[in-house]
């Protein structure tokens, strides 16, 4: 969701008016997609609107008075000001003379008169609207339970079994007997439902510190999911009805003192273990209530939680962002013996252990690791796997083992400064020279993954023996100038002009380099640094240089 501030303060008709062309050119494209408007309070108004095979919950908010627009809210996720959306279902509410709105608030901002049925309503008596109302109720199902759950004012005890009852009643009433749900029928079904449950949550707070008040909170959950396996296409009106009640429950939980607030996590926890249920709305409500409580009863929640939760519950990305969480909340040198460890969700395993590592766990994080790489099956996400143990290992002054796992991924992803940990590491020159030989026996090709670990491996080597006419043999794409950086101050030295034609003619010649924008700022930065204007001539008359080259000099010394 996002708030347009482009509308704040204008009215509908203003806000039309200064809509950019290409959004009010794709909102009145959307004018036939709009279904399900209403007002739901004074000047509160949503809808949904179709786009392509999704469909988007919009809100607007006006201002009763002024008519100005308050708050307007869509769940397409577009960060323009004014989305397509929004502004669709303005250009409706707008459209006074072709469509026909039962809206208090348009009603005044159109000054329209009362309607037919307003008017006919205004002069019927008491006793003819009921009797046409008592007729009514007979036959239509729906109606009925609008108007008990309305205003059947009845104290009698509310348990989850009558919560169930009246949520099939509900459905059988809009739905009927057929399979699916269609999502233009969530509306009615949801005003219904609500208006009775309503009337209901002041005996479900009061009964939220036993069982039976679990029990109650868990049948409505259960409703809102049940509506949703049988809705024919996914609609985010069931999510919206699912956050309200969450923010409803987590509000009035706040306002328990932490002990029954305690209790009722733990009650709910172990009802959805004993039933095989996720545990991602206990998470929800943790998350909800926590700013509430003391930092003791934080992890206390956490605490059960964890302890009642199994792998399946939680994608990578949930656990992510449980652990970032506990991180957040400086809960996890609290928590993390409870946090789950799950093969091939690498990204939350590394994270997990760079924590490990921050309080000192470092056996714990040899464990952990030597678990993923037994189960990861290529060699490349055991790299940094291998990289914590190297920490690790260093940390226990076990440097034996981390010179093992440094030459793991040495073996793997060659470079220059791994080379140099492990050389330096060996004990005699014969290693030395051993090792040495068998790095610059390692092939160049260039296209391939190790193509620049190579280079880079080499290049090292070559600088430290001085053997400047090797990487200069190699100094031929952009991706070898990048690795060459460190010792262009060296290759100049040894021979300014032949590195100028390496960075003119063969650098800059590859086709491609417009989309190596760090290459080709490293190119004008030496040329400026090395060389004046006249030497750049010179080389000229030596070599050919093309239209873009001469381009580019020209560029460079214009704009010094």
């Amino acid at each position: 969701m996002y708030k347009n501030e482009f509308i704040q303060n204008l009215t509908i008709k203003d806000t039309i008016k200064k809509a950019p062309v290409n959004i009010t050119k794709a909102a009145r494209s959307l004018q036939n997609s709009i279904r399900e408007w209403e007002e739901t309070s004074r000047g509160n108004f949503i809808a949904f609107v179709d786009d392509g095979k999704f469909s988007f919950d919009t809100s607007i908010q006006l201002d009763e008075k002024s008519h100005e627009i308050i708050l307007t809210q869509c769940d397409c996720g577009d960060q323009n000001p004014l989305c397509a959306h929004v502004l669709a279902v303005l250009l409706f509410m707008n459209a006074s003379d072709k469509t026909t709105v039962a809206s208090t608030t348009l009603k005044k901002i159109r000054k329209k008169k009362l309607s037919p049925t307003e008017e006919l309503l205004d002069s019927l008596d008491n006793s003819q609207l009921r009797t046409w109302l008592l007729e009514e109720l007979q036959t239509n199902k729906e109606l009925q339970l609008k108007f008990t759950s309305h205003f059947d004012a009845s104290a009698q005890k509310i348990s989850s079994e009558a919560l169930t009852a009246y949520g099939d009643t509900c459905v059988q009433a809009i739905v009927g007997k057929k399979k699916y749900i269609e999502p233009v029928q969530l509306k009615l079904l949801f005003e219904v439902w609500q208006k009775y449950l309503d009337t209901q949550l002041p005996n479900i707070y009061h009964e939220l510190g036993n069982k039976d008040g679990v029990l109650m909170v868990d049948a409505i959950f259960t409703f809102y999911q049940h509506i949703d396996a049988r809705l024919r296409r996914p609609s985010s009106r069931v999510g919206t009805q699912i956050a309200r009640f969450i923010d409803k429950i987590s509000a009035y939980v706040q306002t328990l003192d932490e002990a029954k607030i305690f209790d009722f996590f733990e009650l709910y926890a172990g009802h959805l273990k004993n039933k095989n249920k996720s545990l991602s709305i206990l998470l929800k409500l943790i998350y909800k209530v926590s700013p509430a409580i003391s930092k003791a009863r934080h992890a206390a929640l956490f605490t059960l939680y964890l302890n009642h939760l199994t792998v399946k519950d939680l994608s990578e990305d949930e656990l992510l962002g449980l652990l970032n969480y506990t991180i957040d909340h400086d809960l996890f040198s609290q928590l993390y013996e409870l946090l789950p460890y799950v093969a091939f969700y690498n990204d939350y395993n590394l994270l997990y252990l760079s924590r490990l590592m921050g309080i000192g766990k470092f056996e714990l994080v040899i464990t952990q690791c030597e678990k993923s790489i037994s189960r990861n099956f290529q060699e490349v996400y055991n790299i940094p796997y291998y990289q914590m143990l190297v920490a690790a290992h260093k940390q226990l002054s076990d440097e034996k083992t981390a010179l093992h796992y440094r030459t793991k991924i040495y073996r793997f992803a060659p470079s220059y400064k791994s080379y140099l940990e492990i050389y330096n590491s060996l004990s005699s020159r014969s290693q030395k020279e051993a090792f040495k030989k068998e790095a610059l026996s390692r092939a160049i090709r260039p296209g391939t993954q190790d193509y620049a670990l190579v280079l880079d491996l080499k290049f090292g080597i070559w600088a430290e023996d001085e053997e400047w006419n090797k990487i200069f043999e190699k100094l031929t794409d952009l991706t070898s100038l990048l690795l060459a950086e460190p010792y262009l101050k060296k290759l100049h030295a040894y021979n300014e002009a032949l590195l100028l034609k390496k960075l003119l003619n063969d650098c800059h010649g590859v086709s491609n380099y417009k989309h190596h924008d760090e290459a080709f700022d490293l190119i004008e930065k030496t040329i400026l640094k090395y060389y004046t204007l006249e030497q750049i001539q010179n080389h000229q008359k030596n070599y050919y240089l093309n239209a873009s080259v001469r381009g580019l000099l020209s560029e460079i010394f214009v704009n010094t």
